[in-house]
């Protein structure tokens, strides 16, 4: 069946076309909510809440987009209602123990950097969160975000540079935290 035909089932109420539908975007939805809340975040539960909207909101899609554009909407929506139930928090503690003594950089692979960079990311607002991992996270130009946010391309440039701006200020604080600390003094 194709994707069309599956949607319009599924509207219906159809168990086995919504199920091709979730099989076929899964992946991709996964992706979008595991970028935005990082390692550590709920991945598999906001997936499942995305799918429920689905479920529940199928009758509504008119076709007017691709079933790809208003899911990856939809998805959006999802995890901004999902990050404004979380309170944000850093740990400036934990942020600094991640960071080694020889330097805040020197030691750490990969992975131990992105969950620096994620601890650092929960502190920003959804919409500062989805710019900033567009952009650097999955090197989407401008334009596109400002298409895929429905933002003006203006606004698109800033909640970047915001972004940037708060992590910048935010990883400074843990080294400069973690420098007084190796150097003997209070942290």
């Amino acid at each position: 069946m194709s994707e069309e035909a599956n949607i319009a089932a599924a509207a219906r109420g159809d168990r086995a076309a919504f199920r091709a539908l979730y099989d076929a975007h899964v992946g991709r939805v996964a992706a979008q909510v595991g970028r935005m809340l990082g390692p550590s975040g709920d991945v598999e539960g906001v997936v499942q809440e995305v799918f429920i909207e689905v479920f529940r909101s199928l009758p509504r899609f008119r076709g007017e987009s691709r079933f790809s554009t208003w899911l990856y909407s939809l998805t959006r929506h999802v995890l901004y209602a999902h990050l404004r139930q979380r309170t944000p928090r850093i740990d400036l503690v934990a942020l600094r123990q991640m960071a080694t003594p020889d330097g805040p950089w020197a030691r750490l692979d990969a992975r131990e950097k992105l969950k620096i960079l994620y601890t650092a990311i929960e502190d920003l607002s959804p919409e500062h969160r989805e710019a900033f991992v567009l952009y650097e996270i999955e090197g989407k130009a401008l334009a596109e975000i400002a298409t895929l946010t429905e933002v003006p391309l203006n606004t698109a440039a800033a909640r970047v540079r915001r972004a940037r701006e708060r992590l910048r200020f935010v990883l400074e604080q843990a080294d400069g935290a973690s420098s007084t600390t190796a150097a003997g003094g209070r942290a």
